[in-house]
């Protein structure tokens, strides 16, 4: 059976976790509008909620459904090819990405503790000359433009939002 999404068991499977986090965050909203209208007496009436409730169940039972079968075709695409280059491939794919962020999460830390333009300096010469690294591998000119944009990038941000803007930056 092949994946109903793209023909790719990872896009099944985190589909159907989407489907079921949608149903259960339902669910929970269902259960305290249910709690706000329990005096309300609707003979005859199979409650406001009914078709909430039905739509929710179906909800639920497609992304248990696609849960499953994303989860077979992994681990059946995973017994057929075991390799350890595409696991090392996408570690690196991601490494920029997650080391980005990384150094994002450090920034207030380094603007209070060195200032603000001393940390964006060395926050944009380091990732400049990284991601000219990885398109053109090392040189000197990849160090000097990266010292030349990020020391031009710190300029900036000072000279714009610590005083044309007066931002209380720690400086």
């Amino acid at each position: 059976m092949t994946p109903p999404i793209e023909d790719s068991a990872r896009k099944t499977f985190a589909a159907g976790l989407l489907f079921l986090f949608m149903a259960g965050a339902g669910w929970l909203l269902l259960r305290h509008s249910i709690a706000l209208f329990s005096g309300n007496q609707m003979p005859g009436d199979p409650g406001p909620f009914f078709l909430s409730q039905l739509c929710l169940i179906i909800l639920a039972t497609v992304g248990f459904v696609l849960l499953v079968i994303g989860a077979w075709s992994w681990a059946r695409d995973a017994q057929r090819h075991r390799h350890t280059g595409a696991i090392v491939a996408m570690l690196r794919e991601w490494s920029l990405s997650a080391g980005f962020v990384l150094t994002l999460l450090t920034m207030p830390a380094a603007m209070r503790l060195l200032g603000t333009p001393a940390a964006v300096a060395l926050f944009s010469i380091f990732w400049i000359y990284v991601l000219l690294v990885s398109i053109s591998g090392h040189s000197w000119r990849n160090l000097i433009e990266a010292a030349a944009f990020g020391t031009a990038t710190a300029a900036f941000i000072h000279l714009f939002f610590v005083r044309l803007l007066t931002l209380p930056l720690p400086v």
